[in-house]
């Protein structure tokens, strides 16, 4: 009782946090993409490379692209499922299995390390994403552990407006390039120029886990949750927020506003509580349900779960729903005992279902060190 009141404390406190983490089906797959308190979850070094089209079929369709790697420190006990789970991974000889050490309340403790870089483009707006984790894993008696964990690192974000339609011409807030001298007053200036910015990363997760149980909640981005845009060649001569436009000779400069620092913006901060259970029907067979709810800090919630079901860790199907978005359909399948890929399909259930094809989503895993040949702990 006191580890629950303990998360839900935690859950509580950090509510402010985050930008927007990018959307994706597959969230057990790569359960360290939203919680740093997973890198060292797993009994090998866990490599996903990700890709999502979204909204397929919409000029302003979404696409995201991540790459991670997480792996453990000095762990010399098993906590996946699979053949052979109880043995070192640093040792070749037979290992006692967690559980037998019910009455055991010494404070042993392992280490996970992460790496993660995400790219999301939609439409003329992209994000750039590097952070690194660290997490501490400790044991609370049998099987039961508790971890921590944090990543820290640093967004580049842009926005191009190159290609930019306004309604009205020449709209105040949309980037210009001056136009040539002697241009008519009725005309214009084509939108032209990009803008960037920085922001830092700074995410915190808990979880709970068991080999059948997991439990956790996370929070992104504690600090630095506005920003501002720059314009991306500042030696670009280019305006913005002008009330008229002239030609460059034009006496009437105070009608023109240069200047580098163009926008600024913020992110609404993101949490997430995920979990997810593990059930063993069969010697050959197993069911994976698993639930994610995000919280916003405008007080808007979405909920998504999906549930698998393996066949003796060779391949696995399932289906999901998000709250009100999608519905969707995933496969994956053992490729050799350690690389798996996976692939999802969402059909949308709102008002983007009659002009949008769905979505599609890739995940690729490749494991090192994995002397179980587990496909999909967990």
């Amino acid at each position: 009782m006191r580890l629950f009141s303990f998360l839900f404390l935690f859950l509580t406190v950090h509510v402010g946090i985050a930008q927007q983490t990018p959307q994706v089906t597959q969230f057990m797959m790569n359960r360290y993409l939203y919680n740093p308190a997973f890198a060292g979850f797993e009994d090998y070094t866990d490599i996903k490379v990700g890709y999502r089209q979204q909204w397929l079929g919409i000029s302003e369709g979404m696409r995201t692209f991540y790459a991670t790697a997480n792996w453990a420190i000095d762990k010399s006990d098993r906590t996946s499922t699979g053949r052979t789970p109880y043995m070192s991974k640093t040792i070749r000889r037979s290992f006692n299995p967690t559980r037998r050490r019910k009455n055991d309340y010494r404070w042993e403790f392992h280490q996970g390390l992460g790496l993660q870089i995400m790219s999301d483009q939609f439409g003329p707006m992209s994000t750039l994403a590097l952070g690194a984790s660290y997490a501490y894993h400790v044991s609370l008696g049998g099987e039961n552990k508790l971890a921590v964990g944090a990543t820290g690192g640093y967004y580049f974000r842009g926005l191009n407006m190159n290609n930019f339609d306004p309604k009205d011409g020449g709209d105040p807030l949309i980037l210009y390039l001056d136009p040539p001298a002697g241009t008519s007053l009725s005309t214009a200036p084509s939108p032209y120029g990009s803008l960037k910015a920085g922001q830092l990363m700074a995410n915190v997760g808990a979880l709970y886990y068991n080999r059948e149980f997991f439990l956790g909640v996370s929070a992104n981005q504690l600090i630095f949750e506005n920003f501002t845009y720059e314009r991306s060649d500042p030696a670009a001569v280019d305006t913005l927020s002008r009330r008229y436009y002239w030609p460059n000779d034009s006496p009437f400069d105070n009608d023109k506003v240069f200047t580098r620092a163009l926008y600024s913006g913020s992110m609404k901060p993101n949490m997430f509580a995920m979990m997810g259970y593990h059930i063993r029907t069969s010697p050959h067979f197993t069911v994976s349900p698993a639930a994610l709810i995000k919280f916003y800090k405008s007080g808007t919630m979405s909920i998504e779960g999906n549930v698998r079901a393996d066949f003796n860790h060779q391949f696995w199907m399932g289906l999901g729903y998000r709250h009100k978005e999608s519905y969707s359909a995933m496969f994956g399948v053992q490729l050799r005992h350690n690389m798996h890929m996976s692939y999802s399909y969402d059909l949308n259930a709102n008002g983007l279902a009659n002009q949008s094809m769905g979505s599609h989503e890739l995940v690729i895993g490749i494991m090192f060190n994995n002397k179980i040949g587990v496909p999909t702990p967990h």
